[in-house]
């Protein structure tokens, strides 16, 4: 059974900064990424598929977010780790 909590989002970010060391919104974009690259190297999907596939539906913020984070554009990176 779930636990449903009425945090003030203030408090909440405050304490999960706190325990993960990094804000809500950030860690959230980490795990997107972490499964973008994941999807990188396991499928042939197109970055619009993969994208959208972990949450973000537009292809060129996508894009940018996943090169910014990662260092390199996601082109050279499925070469990288093909």
């Amino acid at each position: 059974m779930a636990l449903l909590a009425a945090l003030n989002p203030t408090y909440f970010s405050v304490l999960f900064k706190n325990t993960a060391g990094k804000n809500f919104s950030i860690y959230v974009s980490d795990v997107r990424i972490g499964k973008a690259k994941q999807k990188q190297v396991e499928t042939n999907d197109t970055i619009a598929a993969i994208g959208k596939s972990v949450g973000y539906h537009d292809v060129r913020h996508f894009s940018r977010l996943f090169t910014r984070t990662v260092g390199i554009r996601r082109g050279l990176f499925r070469k990288l780790h093909a």
